[in-house]
């Protein structure tokens, strides 16, 4: 009876001392804002991350330094971790010092006020769902290689994405449900656009450019981009392989289809530019 007894209160003593563990290894009210932080695998850089749950979202107009100091220790900011400011729905904006470098899954999503955000150059990553549901209405991508999936889902109020021609991927559902985008330069040296990649863009259009680089254009990744009517596509050692329905499941395909010159018949031997009601070389 004893030992089971001891034993007892030894668990709760252990849930008691865990349900104390913060959710960041360090916090910063320097600036004027409480910022939270958790280390990274080097000892020089730290992470943006969430409060504990009993402190509540972000909210305002908060201002993320290039380095905090804690303790006598420097630590640059490289990062905004996964799920930092997720949810936080007053959270009116955000400054990104130049030194980030990451942008975590969930980061920023459902950030409903959230209006506008100047993404840093040396940005290397922006993650899953990141900037998903938020408010945006334009944003400028930097040079990363890869847009996660969903990174953009559901920005409602978003009109306006530059890319840069640097980027090789864009992922499944990484603008889906965008309704109000009008106009996207696909990346020059994009490699894979995923599925449903621009899916419910109904305001996209008229005309997109697809790049000598691109392999693929995922499932639907243009479904029910009802004003889009003209699509130029470059390939033409390698012509990109559409999965079906890429540009939407009604046949033909009511697009006009600009393809270089001498390469219309090797667009007509495949599935999805063979049924564009009209094709030519230009």
């Amino acid at each position: 009876m004893k030992h089971s007894l001891k034993t007892t209160l030894a668990v709760i003593f252990a849930l008691l001392t865990f349900s104390n563990i913060s959710a960041y290894d360090l916090k910063d009210v320097s600036g004027g804002d409480t910022i939270y932080y958790n280390k990274t695998q080097n000892p020089k850089i730290v992470y943006v991350t969430y409060k504990d749950a009993d402190k509540g979202c972000y909210v305002g107009d908060i201002v993320i330094p290039t380095y905090i100091t804690i303790d006598g220790t420097k630590y640059i900011v490289g990062g905004i971790d996964n799920a930092a400011f997720k949810n936080c729905n007053a959270l009116t904006s955000v400054s990104l010092p130049i030194g980030i470098e990451y942008i975590g899954d969930d980061a920023f999503r459902n950030c409903t006020t959230i209006t506008n955000i100047s993404l840093p150059e040396y940005i290397t990553k922006i993650g899953y769902y990141s900037f998903g549901n938020t408010g945006l209405k334009e944003v400028k991508i930097p040079a990363v290689a890869e847009i996660d999936g969903m990174a953009f889902k559901g920005c409602k109020d978003l009109k306006s994405v530059i890319l840069h021609d640097s980027t090789k991927v864009i992922g499944d559902y990484a603008f889906m449900d965008c309704h109000k985008l009008e106009k996207i330069n696909l990346p020059v040296g994009l490699e894979r656009l995923g599925r449903s990649a621009f899916f419910n863009c109904y305001n996209l259009g008229e005309e997109i450019t697809i790049w000598h680089k691109t392999k693929l254009i995922g499932l639907y990744a243009f479904g029910n981009c009802y004003k889009l009517k003209v699509v130029r596509c470059n390939g033409t050692a390698y012509i990109p392989f559409c999965e079906k329905f890429a540009f939407g499941d009604i046949r033909p395909i009511n697009m006009t289809l600009i393809v270089p010159p001498n390469t219309k018949n090797g667009y007509i031997r495949i599935q999805e530019w063979q049924d564009f009601t009209n094709i030519i070389e230009e």
